[in-house]
C-alpha cells in the first residue's frame, strides 16, 4: 500500500515529544509498505532524535508562524524615531496591571484564537499542499494518513487526500475539539467542534491512542471508523537488559523526569511535598528533571523545603536520556488529578515500561493510566504525599539493603511495543484504503 505521512514533526526537526510520526513511519516500511511524508522544516535548538528512515523519503517544507503576523506588522509601520533620554523621575507607583499592557494581552489572546486556527501551525497549509502537489506528479498515495496535534495538520491533510482523490485517516495522540487542556473561550471551543467534525465526517478512519478517547469518537463519527493503537516502546531503544550503573551510589535514590510541566494540572508538587515528609532521609533523594521551562518546579521545590533535591537539566538527545531512565532508581510521571485527563495516555508511560524501571506517577488514579500501572504492577499512582513518600521511603530501604533497584519482570512489556500497537492498525487502514471490502473486514 502507498501511504503518505503528513506530519508537522518528523525527526531531525522535531521536540522530544515527537515520537511516534517516525517511528510509525519505520514501522509501515518495515511492513513493505511504500511511505512518503510531508512535513515541515522546523530545526530544533537540541537535536532530540535520529532519523530512522531514507531523507529520500520525505519532503521537507518552510511554514509561517501566523502567532507572528502582527509583530511583523508591527515592525513595518513602527516610525523610526529617536530613543529618548532616560528619565530620572521615580516609577509611578503600581497597584495593577497598567491598562496598556492589558489591553494589548487581551487583543493578543482574540488573535490567537480568532485567526490561529485551529493552531498557529495552520500557516503550513500552503507549502504543504505545494509540496503534495509536486510530489503527485510522480507518485500518487492509496491512504493519506495525518497525525496531530498541531491540529492545523487535520484540515491541510484533507485538502491534500482530496488532491490525491485518496480517503484519509486522521490520528489524534492528543484530543483536538474536546481537549480539556484548552484555554481558548467557549466560542472559540465551538468553532473547533464545527471544524473537527466537518473534517472528520469526511474521514475514512480515526485513530486515537487511548481507549477513553476511542469511545468519545464512535459515539460522534461512528465505531466502524475508529481503531485504537497506543503508543508503545521500540525494543530497539529500550533492550531487555542495560549494563548501566545507578545513578546514585547505595546511600542515595534518583528520581527521574523528562518531559513537560504545566503548573496546576501536570506538577511536581506533591512529590517535592512527599520527599519533605521523609525528615533527615529527603537528602537522600534527587530529583533530576530534564527538559525546557523548569523553573516552577524550582519555586515548588523551595516552598516544600527541598530545594537541595531537585537537579535540573537541559533538554538532550532521546538516545542520552533512555539510558539515564535505565540508570535511575525510579521513573516519575505527572499527570493532572481531573475527571477530564482520565484517558490521557502519555508516551512517558511506555518508556517507563520499556526500561522496567518502577513508576511513581500522580494524577487521576481511576483513569487509563491507574488502570495499567496497577494492573501490570508498575509502581504507585497517588496524589496524597503521604502514599508518595512511603513509596519513596520503600526505595530507599530497598536501595540501602541490596545496592541496587531491580528492573520489573520483564513480563511488563507483554503486548506493549509500538510494533505490537501498529499491528492492531494494519487491517483498519486496508479498509479505509478500500483495498479490503468493509464486509470482510467486519468478519
Amino acid at each position: 500500500m502507498k501511504i503518505l505521512l503528513v506530519s508537522f514533526h518528523f525527526p531531525p526537526d522535531a521536540p522530544l515529544a515527537a515520537t511516534r510520526a517516525p517511528k510509525f513511519a519505520k514501522y509501515l516500511l518495515d511492513q513493505g509498505h511504500d511511505v512518503r511524508v510531508i512535513c515541515a522544516h522546523e530545526p530544533q535548538s537540541t537535536v532530540t532524535h535520529t532519523l530512522e528512515i531514507d531523507e529520500a523519503r520525505i519532503t521537507r517544507t518552510d511554514w509561517r508562524d501566523l502567532a507572528m503576523i502582527p509583530n511583523e506588522v508591527i515592525e513595518r509601520i513602527r516610525p523610526s524615531a529617536k530613543t529618548p533620554a532616560p528619565s530620572t523621575a521615580p516609577p509611578p507607583r503600581v497597584t495593577s496591571e497598567p491598562a496598556k499592557p492589558r489591553l494589548r494581552r487581551r487583543l493578543s489572546e482574540f488573535y490567537l484564537s480568532a485567526v490561529c486556527r485551529p493552531d498557529r501551525r495552520a500557516g503550513w497549509r500552503r507549502p504543504a499542499v505545494a509540496a503534495a502537489r509536486e510530489l503527485f506528479a510522480s507518485w500518487l498515495p492509496d491512504l493519506v494518513y495525518s497525525t496531530c496535534p498541531p491540529h492545523s495538520v487535520a484540515p491541510i491533510a484533507r485538502e491534500i487526500a482530496e488532491l490525491a482523490g485518496a480517503p484519509l485517516v486522521a490520528e489524534f495522540r492528543d484530543r483536538w475539539a474536546h481537549d480539556a487542556y484548552s484555554n481558548h473561550p467557549n466560542w472559540r471551543q465551538n468553532l473547533d467542534r464545527r471544524q473537527e467534525a466537518s473534517i472528520l465526517a469526511d474521514a475514512a478512519g480515526i485513530v486515537t491512542v487511548s481507549p477513553l478517547w476511542a469511545k468519545g469518537y464512535a459515539e460522534r463519527y461512528g465505531a466502524d471508523r475508529v481503531a485504537v493503537a497506543m503508543n508503545g516502546f521500540d525494543p530497539d531503544d529500550y533492550p531487555l537488559e542495560m549494563d548501566i550503573a545507578p545513578a546514585v551510589g547505595r546511600d542515595q535514590i534518583e528520581l527521574l523526569y523528562a518531559g513537560a510541566l504545566y503548573p496546576g494540572r501536570r506538577d511536581p508538587r506533591a512529590v517535592f511535598e512527599a520527599i519533605a515528609l521523609l525528615g533527615k532521609d529527603a537528602k537522600r533523594v534527587r530529583l533530576t528533571m530534564l527538559g525546557k521551562d523548569l523553573e516552577p518546579a524550582v519555586i515548588m521545590a523551595e516552598e516544600a523545603g527541598v530545594a537541595d533535591c531537585l537537579n535540573l537539566l537541559p533538554t538532550e538527545p532521546h538516545a542520552a536520556i533512555i539510558r539515564r531512565q535505565y540508570a535511575a532508581d525510579a521513573l516519575l510521571m505527572l499527570q493532572w488529578n481531573d475527571e477530564r485527563d482520565a484517558g490521557t495516555i502519555p508516551g512517558k508511560l511506555f518508556e517507563c515500561i520499556g526500561a522496567r524501571r518502577p513508576v511513581i506517577a500522580t494524577g487521576w488514579t481511576r483513569g487509563v493510566v491507574g488502570d495499567i500501572i496497577m494492573r501490570r504492577n508498575l509502581g504507585v499512582i497517588a496524589n496524597e504525599p503521604r502514599i508518595i513518600a512511603n513509596r519513596i521511603s520503600a526505595l530507599l530501604s530497598e536501595k540501602r539493603a541490596h545496592g541496587h533497584i531491580p528492573p520489573l519482570p520483564a513480563s511488563i512489556r507483554d503486548g506493549m511495543t509500538r510494533a505490537q500497537q501498529f499491528a492492531t492498525l494494519g487491517p483498519f487502514l486496508e479498509r479505509a484504503a478500500g483495498l479490503v471490502p468493509s464486509q470482510i473486514a467486519a468478519e
